[in-house]
């Protein structure tokens, strides 16, 4: 069951990962697949709005009349409205009733694609119904949360109590689809996989580590509104960069179950400590402002749909943190996300430290001006979109008869290696959740870990008059004190997808 079936979600990426899986044949014939909302809709005109979504969405051509015909005839609609407790009665009865006619047990999994001030309300519609089995019966409800879980720390405890009155922790799976991009899911096997790479990963070998999520969009899609009340720490650092950094940073589990991958992040979280003692020294809020980007005018966030224009809505975050750990102290980990940036790609660079001792150098020339030019330290990068890739940065000769210093760059490309397309992120986590597989679901414990770090950044950035946040022009890479944050300590961020360092 879809709940929030009306929305833009349900229709870009919902159905058609369903529709995958089930062409795929990881979605049983027989599973029936129910679309929960207010609007007054037909099972025949919510069938065709979603095979024209899946239409759009295809990445194999079109999808052929006998093929859907196949797929929608276990495709419903149900009106309901999720703020009315009374209605989920009838959708039991409505949901019995098509268990019976195909023959299932009633293993029902329940996607909240709502807003999320309904997700307390519509779980306990459901357990007041009758719908809500124990967590041990084999005829299991999964319900699955999209972000944001809460909107801070005091607000993301009540919410998880709440619905844990009702619901297991085995039952609850918190979402961020970005996680389930291959490439993220790669870092676990790339560091614990290989025994190169992992003894490396640690403060005797590593300079430093940055983390890169950034969308060259605007306000699209009229997402002014939601953005305004959330904005670059609550939509992207609090959840997605902060797991990233986790994967990045965690120990070996002692066994690849979801638990113990789990309990190796909440132990990253807990040690994540700040690169000052001063808000304003570590945690850099931006908000982008007009500029021309290529040949269109962009226009500044305060003039954007929705945005009232005296916001002081960040759109931009950058972090300086630590973790204090064994393996990482002394190791600055930089954390960046932003709108308007220019390129959208998210990344993960580790920068190894230089050699001891510098043996050779060479002289790079551009124009006129040459300089005499080090070694440049190894890095290791992996990309996570787009173009899924991971890179090696080492040195070596170039030829000739003087021993002259030329990077090369080691690329294995998704796109390279594998005839088939990657799955989309939808498509591996609905079929995780299918089969009960946690690992790349947030625990609660770990959500509010993760709140708990960003929660005084919040409050400075919330309550506190004097706060504004630096402006930087559209097309750029974020306003000035985000670079100093490591130009103070002689380092600078890496530029991704440009034409030197790909």
């Amino acid at each position: 069951m879809i709940f929030g079936a009306s929305g833009d979600l349900t229709a870009r990426k919902l159905l058609p990962a369903l529709y995958t899986l089930w062409k795929t044949r990881f979605l049983p014939d027989k599973s029936q697949i129910i679309g929960v909302a207010r609007r007054e809709k037909t099972d025949d005109e919510f069938r065709q709005e979603m095979f024209d979504a899946c239409q759009q969405a295809s990445r194999t051509g079109e999808i052929s009349a006998d093929e859907w015909a196949e797929f929608s005839a276990n495709l419903y609609y149900k009106r309901v409205d999720l703020d009315d407790p009374e209605q989920f009665q009838k959708l039991k009865s409505d949901v019995e009733s098509l268990e019976a006619k195909a023959g299932l047990s009633g293993r029902r999994l329940v996607y909240m694609a709502t807003d999320p001030s309904l997700f307390l309300p519509s779980v306990t519609a459901l357990s007041e119904a009758g719908m809500i089995p124990d967590h041990t019966d084999p005829n299991w409800l999964r319900v699955v949360f999209e972000k944001p879980f809460g909107h801070d720390l005091e607000s993301a405890i009540e919410l998880s109590s709440g619905l844990k009155s009702m619901l297991h922790e085995d039952q609850i799976y918190r979402i961020d689809h970005d996680l389930g991009k291959e490439t993220v899911q790669n870092i676990l096997l790339f560091r614990f996989g290989n025994s190169i790479f992992e003894p490396l990963l640690n403060r005797n070998h590593v300079d430093h580590i940055e983390i890169t999520v950034a969308e060259s969009q605007g306000m699209e899609r009229g997402r002014g509104g939601y953005y305004d009340k959330s904005g670059a720490l609550r939509d992207v650092l609090q959840n997605h960069v902060l797991q990233l950094l986790c994967l990045i940073a965690m120990e070996p589990p002692a066994l690849f179950r979801g638990n113990e991958i789990r309990d190796e992040k909440l132990k990253v979280l807990q040690t994540l400590s700040p690169g000052a003692s001063k808000i304003d020294d570590w945690a850099i809020a931006g908000q982008y402002t007009a500029a021309k980007v290529g040949n269109e005018d962009a226009k500044g966030y305060r003039e954007e749909e929705r945005i009232p224009p005296d916001s002081t809505r960040e759109t931009f975050v950058a972090m300086e943190v630590a973790v204090d750990n064994w393996r990482w102290s002394g190791v600055p980990f930089y954390l960046r996300t932003g709108k308007r940036l220019p390129k959208r790609v998210s990344e993960i660079a580790i920068q190894f430290k230089h050699p001891p001792l510098n043996l050779f150098t060479t002289v790079e020339c551009e124009g006129d001006i040459c300089e005499l030019v080090e070694a440049r330290p190894n890095m290791l990068i992996f990309r996570i979109q787009p173009q899924e890739a991971i890179s090696l940065k080492t040195s070596t000769k170039r030829p000739g008869m003087q021993y002259q210093i030329h990077p090369v760059t080691m690329d294995f490309k998704y796109s390279d290696e594998f005839v088939t397309g990657l799955p989309e992120a939808y498509e591996r986590l609905l079929l995780d959740v299918l089969r009960g597989d946690s690992t790349l679901f947030t625990r609660s414990d770990e959500l509010e870990a993760a709140w708990a770090f960003v929660d005084p950044v919040l409050k400075r950035w919330e309550t506190e008059p004097d706060f504004q946040p630096e402006p930087y022009a559209a097309g750029t890479w974020g306003p000035k004190k985000a670079e100093e944050l490591l130009s103070k300590d002689g380092r600078e961020w890496r530029k991704p997808l440009t034409e030197k360092n790909g």
